[in-house]
């Protein structure tokens, strides 16, 4: 299962991505190290505002190109605003 996602940043600025492992990529984003996003270094990611299940890495390529083409379809997606660092420890409760 594939997973793609949006951030918003300190900024107010909108990453979107993918990964097949939520936890992992979020724990990396926030630690600023090479793993992270670069983008990330300029503007220090804050919220989850959209998660969404994709069933192969193939079609999440795809949705995180057309999200990211797409500044309508980005910000019709975005909603409610969940701190990074809640999901995290929310996320790491279960396993």
């Amino acid at each position: 299962m594939y997973f793609v996602y949006i951030i918003e940043t300190e900024d107010g600025t909108y990453y979107t991505g993918q990964t097949n492992d939520l936890l992992r990529r979020f724990k990396e984003h926030v630690s600023g190290t090479s793993h992270s996003a670069a983008y990330f270094r300029m503007h220090p990611p804050l919220y989850l505002v959209h998660v969404e299940e994709c069933k192969s890495r193939k079609l999440a390529l795809k949705r995180e190109r057309l999200i990211q083409r797409n500044r309508r379809l980005k910000m019709s997606l975005i909603g409610s605003r969940r701190h990074l660092l809640e999901v995290i420890e929310s996320e790491s409760s279960y396993r």
